[in-house]
């Protein structure tokens, strides 16, 4: 099943892909894409879509 899932990670100093990539893949969660919704001083919120099994 596809769901949806919103997340916060930190705002790293040099922004890239990649580092957006890492830190879901240390979340341990199957995404299929990911957009960037809102933001604060420290955090990125992001909306996934995730595969659930």
């Amino acid at each position: 099943m596809i769901t949806t899932k919103e997340v916060k990670i930190k705002i790293p100093q040099k922004f890239t892909s990649e580092y957006i990539e890492t830190e879901l893949k240390k979340k341990n969660l199957d995404v299929l894409s990911w957009a960037i919704v809102d933001y604060d001083e420290k955090y990125y919120t992001l909306n996934l879509s995730i595969v659930n099994e």
